[in-house]
């Protein structure tokens, strides 16, 4: 009775924390797949076509966040081209995950891991158990591993209890309970959240599906177990419909985006985990892929945006979860968008890296993600505990009818602390409390500067693998964009470059919006984020400096543009007595006059440099 009752109080600790979400995992079936068997070959044409795209694809991967790489078909005996991948992934600062069958007549995990270790230096491993994982023997051979000095820096178990949320926690739990008291600091055994991922399933599949019953589903959420212990997908090459039965739980999800809006936002509920068809789409090579359009750009961007806004969150109030004390009223209820068809969550923003470095603390983050299939519109009660009077929150994915939402006291419908939420149909948005820089998960960085003649663009970009190209486009008051130069790229492939671009071709008054488009070697293609700027009005100051007693005076020129300008000297009768043409360069320019030859009298300076730029001053010399 005693070490249940400890066993309680030491889950409850583990759910004292928040989960890392800053690492995300990518998981596929590049060359092979687990059901393909461990002993399966593969001829040498396959295996080095997929790790010449592998390697290739690192850089990008590691750049979009991507910390593991789940490797299903990693073995010992693998050929040499494959040693080099690993060498060429961690050099990107990406792990490999390789997978591991366990049970009676295989070698034990330990075995495999130290086989893997010696080749690979692999460090990380996926458990799939051939009958039932014994949470004490698992135990039992990490506290090997790890007396050895080879203790694994992730271990995640694959555990078919689809149904069974409590009892994958209690496993994670039970492992952590057996583990050296030393060993239990350095590592954080985990299990795949398949209850969550159906919950996920069944909510972006059925239309009948109350939605919120995502929020109790999860192991984090129905168990004492924190994310620190579980990885959480919507994907993987498991779910393809094995069993013949359309409709449950090995089905994969098609339309997956809302799936991973969710578990790429909710940094409470474990790992992120994304399959590589899904990112890729087409391009991934995926027979069953074919025709389907990637789904980078927006992984990418809540993965920045975690990153940003979310990562370090310590909790999360689910607002429009079943019995909450969170008023709302669904104004888009008539057309069947209510709160059985909407996940609207609340992050905690004062520990993220944007609340850290915010003044006033308050960074937290609303959510919203609409399965419905017709516009979202609700008044929704925030938590008020990091929110003041006059809060707004702003958009930082673009994707919602409410750029900026502002926090009102709704008295129709006796809603305090109330915002006005407005998505369209299948889709999900993001705001950050007060002032925040739109999300942009492009490696290329573009800015630009404005002159009197001429707008200069610059760019970075992190690496150039797979490039073959850019193309400035530009758009001018507010009409498509058209493309205005092709250039050729000049970096080493993993190595960051920088660019350079002149627009000659302006005109004052014109509303200037520019972007880079990078077009790689497989015929896909990246945008920068988009600037906008006008040309500068052409500006000239003028001052008269003096010098003490003497008859010798200098005009300081202050300009922003280069200029052809005259100096013209008049006396009292209108006769010019002094000329001469200047060249006025950008910035400072002084130009001196010297009237001590000149007899005493009144004289008129004149200093013109065009297009009504002029300036005058009347001189007596006596």
């Amino acid at each position: 009775m005693g070490r249940q009752i400890w066993f309680v109080l030491f889950c409850s600790l583990l759910s004292s924390f928040p989960a890392i979400g800053q690492d995300f995992v990518m998981q596929g079936c590049y060359w092979s797949c687990p059901e393909d068997g461990p002993e399966m070959e593969v001829d040498s044409a396959t295996l080095l076509f997929w790790i010449d795209r592998m390697d290739k694809q690192a850089p990008e991967l590691s750049y979009a966040g991507f910390s593991y790489l789940w490797l299903p078909s990693l073995q010992r005996n693998s050929p040499e081209a494959v040693r080099r991948l690993m060498q060429g992934l961690q050099k990107n600062g990406i792990q490999p995950i390789a997978d591991l069958e366990v049970g009676d007549d295989s070698l034990s995990f330990g075995q495999q891991a130290g086989n893997l270790q010696q080749r690979f230096h692999v460090n990380a491993y996926s458990l799939r158990p051939k009958n039932e994982l014994n949470a004490q023997a698992t135990a039992r051979e990490i506290n090997e591993m790890f007396v050895k000095g080879s203790l694994p820096q992730l271990v995640v178990a694959s555990l078919p209890f689809s149904a069974e949320p409590a009892r994958l926690g209690k496993w994670a739990a039970e492992v952590i309970y057996y583990l050296n008291p030393a060993a239990r600091p350095e590592i954080d055994p985990r299990v795949y959240d398949y209850p969550l991922r159906e919950a996920l399933r069944q909510a972006c599949a059925d239309s009948s599906y109350d939605v919120r019953l995502v929020f109790e589903r999860s192991i984090r959420d129905a168990s004492s177990i924190s994310g620190f212990n579980i990885v959480t997908l919507a994907n993987h090459p498991v779910f393809k419909n094995q069993n013949n039965k359309p409709g449950d739980w090995d089905d994969p999800i098609y339309d997956p985006m809302l799936a991973y809006a969710y578990i790429l936002t909710n940094n409470q509920l474990g790992l992120p985990t994304v399959y590589y068809g899904d990112y890729y789409g087409e391009q991934s090579e995926l027979p069953e892929y074919i025709g389907k359009a990637p789904l980078k750009e927006p992984v990418n961007l809540l993965m920045k945006a975690h990153k940003d806004y979310i990562f370090g969150s310590t909790s999360v109030e689910y607002l429009n979860r079943f019995h909450t004390d969170k008023a709302s009223f669904y104004l888009s209820a008539p057309k069947g968008v209510d709160s059985t068809r909407v996940l609207i969550f609340q992050i905690d923003g004062t520990t993220t890296p944007a609340g850290r470095a915010s003044a006033s603390g308050g960074k937290d983050v609303l959510l919203a993600i609409n399965f419905g299939y017709d516009t979202l519109e609700v008044i929704q009660e925030a938590n008020r505990s990091n929110l003041r009077n006059g809060d707004h929150f702003t958009d930082i994915l673009g994707s919602s009818l409410s750029p900026r939402l502002s926090l009102f006291t709704d008295t129709i419908h006796d809603i305090p602390n109330a915002v006005l939420l407005r998505l369209p149909p299948r889709s999900f948005g993001a705001w950050v409390q007060g002032r925040a820089e739109k999300v942009n998960a492009s490696r290329i960085n573009l800015a630009a500067s404005s002159f009197t003649n001429y707008i200069e663009l610059n760019w970075d970009i992190a690496y150039e693998a797979m490039a073959i190209g850019y193309e400035v486009e530009r758009s001018v008051n507010g009409k498509a964009f058209n493309r205005l130069a092709s250039i050729t790229p000049m970096g080493q492939g993993e190595e960051s470059a920088s660019y350079l671009y002149l627009d000659k071709d302006v005109f004052p008054d014109e509303q200037l919006r520019y972007r880079v488009k990078m077009l790689d070697a497989e015929g896909a293609f990246e945008y920068s984020s988009i600037v906008q700027t006008r040309l500068q009005d052409k500006e000239l100051s003028f001052e008269l400096l003096e010098s003490p007693g003497e008859w010798i005076r200098t005009i300081r020129v202050k300009s922003n543009f280069d200029a052809r300008a005259e100096l013209a000297l008049f006396d009292a009768k209108g006769s010019r007595i002094l000329h001469r043409v200047e060249s006025i360069r950008r910035g400072n320019n002084l130009s001196r006059l010297d009237l001590r030859e000149m007899p005493d009298g009144v004289y008129y300076l004149h200093y013109s440099a065009g297009e009504g730029k002029g300036w005058s001053r009347r001189l007596v010399k006596q």
